[in-house]
């Protein structure tokens, strides 16, 4: 009930409920002089394992929670780009440029609201996960456009641009050596399928062709879902045929 109001509750609720269990199960472990009374009291031991047991599954749900509610969101801002068919026709290019810069401000604002909430390690964690479902939002969108022209296949690309710089969120120093260190991919699953998914979109035949047969893109796109980019993104002819044929070919 206090932490209702509150832009972060749900993760208050989960930290304290965790802290709480954590601190109940010293007890039960002995850690604590209290437990040398309830020792002897099986049935106290068990009431508090049942409430430590109670207390993960509130953590876990409010984490679950507030991690579904702020998806959510994000899903709903990328919506308003009506799946990026029109990014170069007024007025919908001005709908699909807000919702990229939304998505952005979202996903930076939680990162600020969540900073001194949680440990950097869930921190970082869970942020991936919100940018991860952005990431699968647009990534879905443009795989289902049938025809992307130059100019939209440059907007497109600005746009990955634009979402790319929330790397400076996962930019980790070590102190021992002083080095940065980008772990974007270490937290964003479909991190490395969306930095392709860019190249593609500025890409010629032969370059998508060599990053395929060369490159590591088939480790992150399957063979049609390229082969539906390419035949988006290039006019027909025997030079586009011939390398749909030879990337089907080589991805069996």
């Amino acid at each position: 009930m206090s932490y209702s109001k509150i832009d972060c509750g749900n993760l208050l609720t989960y930290n304290d409920s965790l802290r709480l269990s954590d601190q109940l199960q010293s007890i039960c472990n002995g850690k604590h002089a209290q437990s040398a009374t309830l020792a002897l009291q099986a049935s106290a031991i068990r009431k508090l394992e049942n409430d430590i047991k109670a207390l993960d599954t509130f953590a876990k749900r409010a984490y679950s929670t507030e991690m579904e509610a702020q998806r959510t969101v994000l899903r709903d801002m990328l919506d308003g780009a009506q799946g990026f068919s029109n990014c170069t026709t007024p007025p919908f290019a001005g709908e699909c440029d807000s919702a990229i810069a939304m998505t952005i401000d979202r996903i930076g604002e939680v990162y600020r609201q969540w900073q001194s909430v949680l440990s950097q390690s869930a921190l970082l964690q869970s942020i991936g996960s919100l940018l991860s479902t952005a990431l699968a939002k647009i990534i879905m969108d443009v795989e289902d456009l049938s025809d992307i022209g130059e100019e939209e296949s440059k907007t497109l690309k600005s746009y990955c641009s634009s979402m790319s710089t929330l790397n400076s969120l996962f930019i980790q120093q070590h102190t021992a050596n002083n080095e940065t260190r980008d772990m974007t991919g270490l937290y964003c699953p479909n991190w490395l399928k969306f930095q392709y998914l860019a190249e593609i979109l500025e890409g010629s035949l032969a370059d998508i062709k060599y990053l395929w047969t060369d490159g590591e893109l088939s480790l992150e796109f399957a063979v049609e879902e390229v082969v539906d980019l390419i035949e988006a993104l290039f006019a027909d002819s025997d030079y586009r045929r011939k390398a749909i044929t030879d990337i089907r070919r080589s991805g069996r």
